[in-house]
Order: structure tokens, then sequence, then C-alpha cells
């Protein structure tokens, strides 16, 4: 379902716009549609990443070896 919405934009960037659309070959409405979607599916990529890293983050990297004693960790 699609509902109508109503943007204030100044008419400099209201002129900028409908030229760019007109150059992709869409209508004003579905080039802000399209925008829309793409800003969208970022942001969600984006959140899957983070939460994928912030898990791996959490679980720890094996570096191989084992732990240094207190001495060899400060040793100069």
């Amino acid at each position: 379902m699609t509902r109508n919405v109503t943007l204030k934009l100044d008419e400099t960037l209201l002129k900028k716009c409908r030229e760019i659309a007109t150059r992709a070959e869409k209508s004003l409405s579905r080039w802000v549609t399209d925008l829309m979607r793409r800003s969208v599916s970022e942001q969600t990529r984006y959140a899957r990443a983070k939460a994928r890293a912030l898990k791996r983050l959490e679980k720890g990297f094996s570096l191989g070896g084992r732990p240094l004693s207190r001495n060899a960790a400060h040793e100069r």
C-alpha cells in the first residue's frame, strides 16, 4: 500500500531534484522513493554488520600461543 506524503522544500533544491530525476528518467516521486529505499537498505545492512561485529568481539579471537605471565608482559 502506498501513501501520499507532503514535503516542504526550498525552490532551488526542488528544481535541482527535478533535474536529477529527469536525467535518471524517473518522476520526482519515484526518484525520492528510490533514495529512501536505498537509505533504509543501507541502514539495515549497517545495523546487521554492526551486530555481527559486536558478537565476534564478545566471543574474542584466538591469536595462538599461550597467555603471557605478568612478568613477561612487563619485561623490557
